[in-house]
């Protein structure tokens, strides 16, 4: 199987000229006149292994058509210089529109800036390389990366319409990858555009320790307090929000009308920008899909680690370290330190932005911590405020836009059927041989459920019912939600409803269904539920886009849809609604949300445990950073009796744990 960049090479046609004097300009070339981009190492997929599978099949949402030419329908104009793009079908796409300069050389950790202007028309056909990132399905191969540090670019999707026509409402959607992985063009919203009607644009940004990074040696120069803020992933979202507020319009979009909307790392991201000064304005709307609210912390993201190696932070001076060892100017950590003694601030920071793009990464997966959470951004008092994206959520002097949140009833179950500790894999035989890896039977049926369960309970609390409640308390309004589909097929004689059921990332397939129609998808996903998926596909994006319409997805349905409850109604009842398909519960209303104490007594209670079990679960469920606990709810967990036990076994197999 071959890179969707590869594909998107193969296929592209030869440019045509249009009906005009001057020549068009191709994507590479603008590339080249704004600066000299990094060079792009592209992985070969010439087998998924193993994990890949899974991932894929949620991941793998459209393949970039073979087809594309240029219509002169699609002819506008930026405030940065004319485009033009296709037509497919009854919509207008325009891909790889750049929306700042290459971050490369010395804009490398940098605040973006605006792109420089172009004459000559470009041809928006080709998707932009992804954002530099380790290579998460190359298979046997040695490319360890993929993609490029000059990424940032944007989509935008449009239905076919006359200057006339209504402005429609604008969908900026933010991807996932634990902000160290993913694409904008990954996602193929062709349904939601031309069945709701509203414009999407899809959207890249810095990734890893391209996007998040904080070192002093990088504030000694002339700076500004968006360099030094390390936020540099949260910038890039806003410079595509202040492109859209710009231009939009000319692309038939309604610039006072712009939801966000974002996934995993996309959902935290949409946060984010709820708790930054610098994107007031920016957007009216906010749809946070599976992301969590914690912060990284300030100190950790810049000081060594301490001698137990915990931080939940990855820190740029360790990742420096590691850089010298791995360039042979230090031998060991002591011998890197030594050697920083004798350097300036500017030595420093001319010594990292000469670093290539792999040598980085290479460096930053060398230099992590035990119990490190995903990449967060930084509350750094000027991109995103002091008291974290919490603090911001519970003010109620913060500009108030509503807001519809939710998760996956089964989020963990993505994750713990990649653990080769809790399901075996192996290789399939008959229909399915070609595949080297995959899985085949469930250890322990009963603990895989039940540790599957309180993962996916404690993220729901995380992620839905506390940020609902911090945005009730901050007197705005809150729609919540909670996916429950699984009607998934059983393989080689695994139930996948039991082995992934609503797993993390399952909404996205019903919100950009044109990846059922992909063969992998359809067979290991959708199975024999195709028209009731399909049907629970048209209720979900009929209520996103009346979101993005009204800020109430009960407003302006095409057709009738059970109620859609706010969280918290007048008689104080916690509400969300539940997402599944007619050929199980349906779309129905829900007053389970849950508790910290609540689920902490279910546990210490579960008879699927014993109290060994309950103590490990506790501790492997707290175990990253941001998922902690209050050390008071340990005191009086079983009357403190997991205290004092050794976790050395469970840590172990946490820490082995890569996905």
């Amino acid at each position: 199987m071959r890179s969707l960049r590869h594909f998107t090479e193969l296929c592209i046609k030869p440019f045509i000229r249009l009906d005009r004097d001057e020549p068009l300009l191709r994507l590479d070339d603008l590339r080249l006149a704004q600066q000299q981009p990094i060079k792009v190492v592209y992985p070969k997929f010439e087998k998924i292994m193993a994990a890949r599978i899974l991932a894929l099949a949620f991941l793998l949402l459209t393949l970039a058509a073979c087809d594309a030419t240029v219509h002169q329908e699609t002819q506008r104009t930026t405030r940065f210089g004319p485009v033009i793009g296709t037509q497919e079908d009854a919509l207008s796409v325009w891909r790889g529109i750049p929306f700042a300069q290459p971050p490369i050389g010395a804009l490398r950790w940098r605040a973006p800036i605006a792109p420089l202007p172009w004459t000559q028309t470009l041809t928006a056909l080709e998707d932009a390389p992804a954002c530099f990132q380790r290579g998460f399905f190359q298979g046997d191969n040695d490319d360890a990366f993929s993609g490029a540090e000059d990424c940032l670019y944007l989509n935008i999707w449009a239905p076919t319409q006359t200057a006339s026509d209504q402005a429609l409402p604008v969908m900026v959607w933010i991807h996932g990858g634990a902000n160290t992985l993913g694409s904008a063009a990954t996602y193929n919203p062709s349904h939601l555009v031309s069945e709701q009607s509203v414009i999407v644009v899809t959207i890249a940004y810095r990734l890893a320790s391209f996007g998040w990074f904080r070192h002093p040696s990088l504030r000694a120069g002339p700076t500004t307090a968006m360099d030094d803020s390390g936020n540099f992933g949260t910038l890039d979202t806003i410079a595509a929000l202040r492109f859209v507020q710009d231009n939009i319009a000319e692309f038939g979009g309604d610039p006072s009308n712009v939801t966000i909307f974002g996934e995993s790392a996309g959902g935290h991201n949409v946060a984010a920008l709820l708790a930054s000064p610098l994107a007031d304005g920016l957007f009216q709307k906010a749809i946070i899909q599976s992301g969590i609210v914690s912060v990284a912390s300030l100190s950790e993201a810049e000081s060594d680690y301490p001698s137990d190696g915990v931080s939940g932070t990855i820190s740029s001076q360790e990742i420096l370290y590691q850089l010298l060892i791995n360039d042979g100017i230090a031998e060991d950590l002591v011998a890197a330190k030594r050697h920083l003694a004798n350097l300036t601030s500017s030595e420093i920071a001319g010594y990292l932005r000469a670093q290539t793009p792999a040598n980085l990464l290479q460096a930053e997966q060398a230099a992590k911590p035990r119990k490190v959470g995903m990449t967060r951004v930084f509350p750094d008092g000027v991109v995103v405020r002091s008291d974290g994206i919490v603090g911001a959520l519970k003010d109620p002097a913060r500009t108030k836009v509503p807001v519809l949140v939710g998760t996956n009833r089964d989020e963990t179950k993505l994750f713990n059927a990649m653990d080769p500790h809790l399901v075996e894999w192996g290789q399939p035989d008959g229909l399915w041989s070609f595949i080297d890896r995959m899985p085949l039977t469930i250890k322990n049926p009963n603990y895989y459920e039940a540790m599957s369960e309180y993962g996916s309970d404690f993220w729901k609390l995380r992620a839905t019912d506390d940020v609902a409640r911090s945005l009730t308390q901050s007197e705005q309004t809150v729609f919540a939600y909670r996916f429950d589909w699984d009607e998934l097929p059983t393989i080689q004689d695994l139930n996948y409803a039991d082995l992934l059921g609503a797993g993390h990332a399952m909404e996205l397939l019903f919100l950009f269904p044109a990846a059922m129609e992909q063969t992998l998808v359809s067979k290991f996903v959708i199975g024999d539920g195709a028209e009731s998926a399909d049907r629970l596909s048209q209720q979900m994006r009929n209520y996103w886009a009346a979101f993005a319409y009204t800020g109430n997805p009960n407003l302006g349905l095409p057709a009738p849809q059970p109620t859609w409850p706010v969280w918290q109604a007048a008689d104080n009842v916690e509400r969300f609604l539940v997402l599944d398909s007619d050929q199980d519960q349906g779309i129905v209303s829900s007053t389970a949300a849950l508790t910290l104490n609540g689920l902490l007594a279910k546990l210490e209670q579960d008879p699927r445990f014993d109290l060994m079990g309950r103590c490990q679960a506790l501790y492997g469920l707290t175990y990253r950073n941001g998922d902690g606990i209050d050390p008071a709810a340990w005191q009086t967990f079983a009357a403190g009796q997991c205290l004092d036990r050794d976790y050395q076994t469970v840590t172990q197999l946490l820490e082995r744990q890569q996905f």
